[in-house]
């Protein structure tokens, strides 16, 4: 699916975080480290650099890894859609 202006996007994944004690839901994204046209994705771009790592999974024993983190140091970068 095109990005905004039609830009071609990374492959990611858009996950939407629901739990008790959350008014509403939470939608995030997820790339992965290992995908070069991370760093041409139009949305990725938007997200100051220091705060992009809490959306890319890290590739390591053949799996992807990544921490939702809903609030502190490295709280994930939430979208609102």
């Amino acid at each position: 699916m095109p990005g905004p202006d039609n830009e071609v996007q990374a492959p990611h994944l858009v996950v939407g975080v629901f739990a008790r004690g959350l008014l509403t839901r939470l939608v995030t994204r997820i790339y992965f480290s290992d995908e070069a046209a991370n760093v041409e994705d139009p949305i990725l771009r938007r997200v100051p650099v220091v705060r992009r790592p809490t959306l890319i999974a890290e590739h390591r024993d053949e799996r992807y890894h990544l921490d939702i983190v809903l609030q502190g140091e490295r709280e994930t970068v939430f979208f609102d859609v």
